[in-house]
């Protein structure tokens, strides 16, 4: 994301010790989708985006054995969710300060996106989660105007494209008040692919790039040109 020639020495590093190298799936270099923190638990693509399934981005509890058997997929309800969310321990890359987050929304916050609807902006009423994926990720997110004659139905990426202030789409609500939700959720960006905090953590344990990779991305293969 930054200038490239203003690179560290460790980050120059990298790129010399890695140029030339590919990871590959059926002997085709895959999309190597990352993110900051997936907050415990890995996306499937197709929870990201609309896109067609592809085995290496695939949905997983991410963490030590403990924490991987506390968990069992699909992880689609409510309860599920907010269980996950209330811990943390022996997930992989925690300690990012994104892992676990709370945001605010109020009524206000959410009048543009009823403003090409009709003439007469009215503020939103209800948020309603419609479709979790398997991750517990949210994949559609229903919005609708004080008389429920205006419905917004936010999909996939689209919803953190709308509501800019949430981290990620893992996420539950709690209504505080009449035009204030709470939303509680964890993780950074869209979940799919390699957790970078989940990676430094893995690397302070001693995994090698060959097995982080193998892990974030099952099924590749790490290759030269």
């Amino acid at each position: 994301y930054k200038n490239p020639a203003k690179a560290n020495q460790a980050v120059a590093l990298a790129i010399k010790n890695t140029k030339g190298k590919v990871l590959k799936w059926q002997g085709k270099a895959i999309n190597a989708v990352y993110h900051a923190t997936n907050g415990g638990i890995s996306a499937a693509g197709n929870e990201a985006w609309s896109i067609s399934p592809v085995p290496y981005l695939r949905t997983f509890v991410d963490g030590s054995p403990r924490w991987k058997a506390r968990f069992s997929l699909p992880l689609d309800q409510n309860v599920d969710v907010k269980r996950l969310l209330f811990k943390r321990d022996g997930a992989f890359g925690n300690s990012h300060h994104l892992f676990r987050w709370k945001r605010i929304i109020r009524a206000e916050d959410l009048k543009h996106l009823f403003e090409s609807k009709n003439s007469k902006t009215q503020l939103p009423r209800s948020i309603r989660i419609l479709e979790r994926g398997p991750s517990g990720r949210v994949l559609a997110l229903e919005i609708k105007d004080k008389s429920d004659q205006s419905v917004v139905v936010l999909r996939l990426d689209g919803i953190r494209g709308k509501l800019r202030n949430l981290p990620s789409t893992l996420f539950y609500i709690q209504k505080i008040k009449p035009g204030v939700w709470e939303f509680f959720g964890g993780g950074f960006g869209h979940g799919a692919g390699m957790s970078q905090a989940g990676a430094i953590d893995l690397a302070l344990r001693g995994w090698t790039t060959r097995k982080i990779l193998k892990y974030y991305y099952t099924g590749t293969t790490y290759e030269s040109f």
